[in-house]
């Protein structure tokens, strides 16, 4: 029990710590301690991140490759969750690489599937995939066991099936069921990556989570797996987190997607769910450099158009979503001898 009180006290003062430490020069922006990781999710629309064939970032450009380079920049993630990517997963990593160099010479690792990649500062150890067929395309998730620095950490990148009607609304629940039984046997090791216990899971992407069709958010929070039994996915045996973060950490607006010239009102689209027992959340939002002072756009070399996928037309669509979080005490640390394979390897 005296255990149990010391290690919870002191998660207590790293969580603190974190948060205070989180106020520097740039706020929100900033990374709360050396200890958190940063993970980010957006949907950049159609490979539009890419530069031309052949040609650099212009980083001080109006273009939308330097949109994303400065937002990288100034947030500068451990692990990124792209979708509408069906570029070469190698040009992804190699654009990272280019504006945003590792800081310790290392190169960023990746591993997609259908439109939707991830990309790590931390070794890919172990990869799976998930997809439905859709009437249009398939829609996919990528799957990855990183080796993060105090704990091993699996990522599903998902992108979720879009548009209203009992069609559409049929695939997203297909798709939530299957990444809830892929969890499920992931910790059971019956099939995919096998997971040692205690080992944190966070999901995020582009659901599509329409206003008024979430239920199977819900569903996939609390582990309805695709044969509609619960089988609850946290290590505690309870429910996962929806972080639902706001934006630039502050106010009350939560939506991620935006679009003025659409019928449609603005909505949480994007998910970032996580395993609460074993990760503390530090920091969370929504960017949404339009909000932002001039200020603090300088300083972090952001520019308020920043986050707009054509701010020529006044669209804003997805933004890119991030969460910090922290390991709590008790997390296993190594990782399983079978997680280098993938089953598709």
């Amino acid at each position: 029990m005296f255990g149990r009180l010391v290690a919870s006290f002191a998660f207590a003062i790293l969580t603190a710590t974190a948060l205070v430490s989180g106020q520097g020069a740039h706020g929100f922006l900033a990374r709360p301690s050396a200890a958190a990781i940063r993970i980010l999710t957006w949907n950049v629309y159609r490979n539009t991140i890419f530069p031309t064939e052949g040609e650099d970032v212009d980083v001080a450009a109006a273009t939308r490759p330097a949109q994303f380079a400065r937002v990288m920049r100034a947030l500068r993630p451990d692990v990124v969750c792209l979708q509408e990517i069906t570029a070469a997963v190698e040009r992804t990593a190699s654009l990272m690489n280019h504006v945003l160099p590792a800081p310790d010479g290392r190169t960023w690792q990746a591993f997609g599937s259908e439109d939707t990649v991830i990309l790590s500062r931390f070794d890919i150890v172990g990869h799976d995939e998930g997809f439905v067929d859709a009437r249009d395309r398939r829609r996919g998730h990528a799957i990855a066991l990183l080796k993060g620095p105090s704990a091993d950490l699996y990522v599903v990148c998902a992108h979720l099936q879009s548009s209203n009607g009992a069609a559409n609304a049929a695939l997203r629940r297909q798709q939530a069921g299957m990444i809830a039984s892929t969890i499920r046997d992931a910790k059971s090791g019956t099939h995919g990556i096998h997971v040692l216990a205690r080992t944190p899971m966070i999901i995020l992407g582009d659901f599509n989570a329409i206003p008024g069709d979430t239920a199977f958010v819900d569903d996939l929070v609390a582990g309805r797996t695709a044969d509609g039994r619960i089988a609850p996915p946290d290590w505690d045996n309870s429910a996962l987190t929806d972080a639902r973060p706001r934006h630039n950490a502050s106010g009350t607006e939560r939506y991620t997607w935006r679009n003025d010239l659409e019928p449609f009102p603005p909505g949480i689209l994007d998910r970032i769910i996580y395993s609460d027992s074993v990760l503390a959340s530090v920091n969370q939002f929504v960017l949404d450099t339009t909000a932002l002072r001039q200020a603090t756009l300088r300083s972090a070399g952001l520019r308020a158009i920043d986050t707009m996928r054509d701010p020529q037309t006044g669209i804003h669509d997805h933004y890119p979503v991030v969460i910090d979080v922290v390991t709590r005490p008790g997390v296993r640390k190594t990782r399983p001898t079978r997680a280098s394979a993938s089953i598709h390897d």
